[in-house]
């Protein structure tokens, strides 16, 4: 079996006590142990891992809509010969972010499992001094937490799900801290320790989860028992993360069993009872910055808070649609009624400026009008806005399509009618013979910018993503594993 080395040497644990922050060393046991043998301590190290979490799930995060895998996914306009353009054409080994950009976004994830490692090791050690509730909800979000990050890896330097080498070691899953060599595993073998873990986190949270009892909105406060469980990995999160990976490996029953399960969810087993998730309407839009949801805060199942991301500062607001094949991408994207879609009046903005065709000459077309990303452009320092600043991990939407896609006919089009109402587009009926096909668009029009759309159209294998020039090869599909691999985590 090959190995590789991941050293875990010198890793800090970032813990946060109110304003306070300070660095814990995991490889001294004695702090590790006053650390976690009380209630607020292994609360605290969770709450450093969210801390860490935002480098991997955030607008600019490693797996975020900046990150590597959005690139790939060919959402923006890059200019000729740039880093950007030769990741949106999957020539990786040409890149000059090959041994810094992509280092990172393999290792920050494993900063955050080596980081959950240290918690859960060192919980089970004084779990007679930790009340059963903490235990519970801090282990459950742990090992959820633990299986989101490695399942991610996976879908960036795993094979494409249909075209699986049975005997080929494709990535560590890292359970315990160790300086030795780590092992890879098979497909088969990571697959079922991400499944072993949403299991875990499944039972566990399902023990306290307050979502459970009440309307997940009643968390949005931070006198709250457990706190915003929309900015955390939540019970229904965990679902939706077991319906996701069943999606992934072909377990069609077993996704749609699941996505059921949160699309349904209520507060309480009554009649009168709210579900917990709605889709955003255009109803939702007041015309109003402040008060219109622009990410859709209303569909976040699970996500990572980033309150310290500002918009303004971040490099986004320059980020452009792609017309790497068409100046009026817009239109291939959404259509030719893009305007009245409430994807693209929310999740991108039009303004003055100049647009470039990849050849680097004038595009006459866009001379005053250029279309920039939106959809993060409330998460601004100090607002107060609806978007509560929450980088989502899952949505709503992906539920809609996990039924869609894996349920009854009947049922996939009584939801594509609610959906299309919901984002004022037309609604023609699925069929048997291209409901696949519409649903991965209507996916990569949700979630540009979201770092999601690299997945979808891995998962499908596709040879020529929306408005490319060039074919994505199956090996093209698999990101290449940085050299840095071998490299110390710090």
């Amino acid at each position: 079996m090959m190995k590789k080395m991941i050293n875990v040497i010198g890793l800090g644990i970032l813990l946060s006590a109110c304003t306070d922050w300070l660095t814990v060393q995991p490889e001294t046991s004695m702090t590790a142990e006053t650390l976690f043998q009380t209630d607020n301590g292994v609360k605290y190290g969770l709450n450093g891992v969210y801390t860490i979490a935002q480098s991997v799930y955030s607008p600019t995060g490693r797996l975020g809509g900046t990150g590597i895998v959005e690139n790939i996914a060919n959402t923006y306009l890059f200019t000729v010969n740039s880093d950007g353009e030769k990741w949106a054409n999957h020539i990786y080994e040409e890149t000059d972010s090959q041994k810094d950009v992509n280092q990172y976004t393999f290792l920050t994830p494993y900063t955050m499992i080596a980081n959950l490692n240290s918690l859960l090791n060192e919980m089970v050690a004084h779990r007679n001094k930790i009340t059963p509730e903490v235990y519970a909800m801090v282990r459950g979000e742990a090992f959820a937490l633990r299986a989101c990050c490695h399942f991610d890896l996976l879908r960036i330097y795993g094979p494409v799900p249909s075209r699986v080498d049975v005997g080929k070691a494709y990535l560590p899953y890292v359970r315990i801290n160790t300086p030795d060599n780590y092992e890879y595993h098979t497909f088969d073998q990571f697959m079922e320790y991400v499944q072993a873990d949403l299991d875990s986190a499944e039972f566990l949270l399902k023990q306290y989860d307050p979502v459970l009892t009440a309307n997940i909105s009643n968390t949005e406060y931070s006198t709250s028992p457990w706190p915003f469980r929309k900015s955390r990995m939540n019970y229904y999160g965990v679902l939706g993360l077991q319906a996701r990976v069943a999606l992934w490996i072909g377990e069609n029953e077993k996704a749609l069993r699941y996505a059921r399960l949160v699309k349904d969810a209520k507060d309480s087993e009554e009649s009168w009872a709210q579900l917990q998730f709605r889709l955003t309407t255009p109803s939702d839009d007041v015309n109003s910055f402040t008060t219109t949801d622009l990410s859709h805060y209303s569909e976040h199942i699970c996500g990572v808070n980033c309150d310290k991301f500002d918009f303004n500062y971040s490099g986004w607001s320059s980020r452009m649609l792609s017309s790497s094949n068409d100046p009026s991408y817009r239109e291939v994207l959404y259509g030719e009624n893009y305007a009245e879609d409430l994807r693209y009046q929310h999740f991108w903005r039009t303004g003055s400026g100049t647009w470039y065709a990849p050849d680097g000459s004038m595009l006459d077309e866009y001379l005053v009008t250029s279309i920039t990303i939106n959809k993060f452009s409330q998460f601004l320092a100090n607002s107060t806005n609806n978007c509560k600043d929450n980088f989502p991990i899952m949505r709503l939407p992906e539920i809609y399509f996990i039924i869609m896609e894996c349920g009854p006919l009947d049922e996939a089009n009584t939801l594509y009618e609610e959906y299309c109402a919901a984002r004022n587009i037309e609604y023609i009926p699925l069929t048997e013979m291209d409901r696949k096909e519409r649903i991965m668009l209507e996916s990569i029009r949700e979630y540009v910018g979201e770092g999601q759309n690299f997945f979808t159209y891995k998962r499908n294998n596709m040879r020529r993503m929306l408005g490319t020039t060039v074919d994505c090869l199956e090996d093209q599909y698999i990101v290449t594993i940085p050299e840095a691999e071998s490299l110390d985590v710090k």
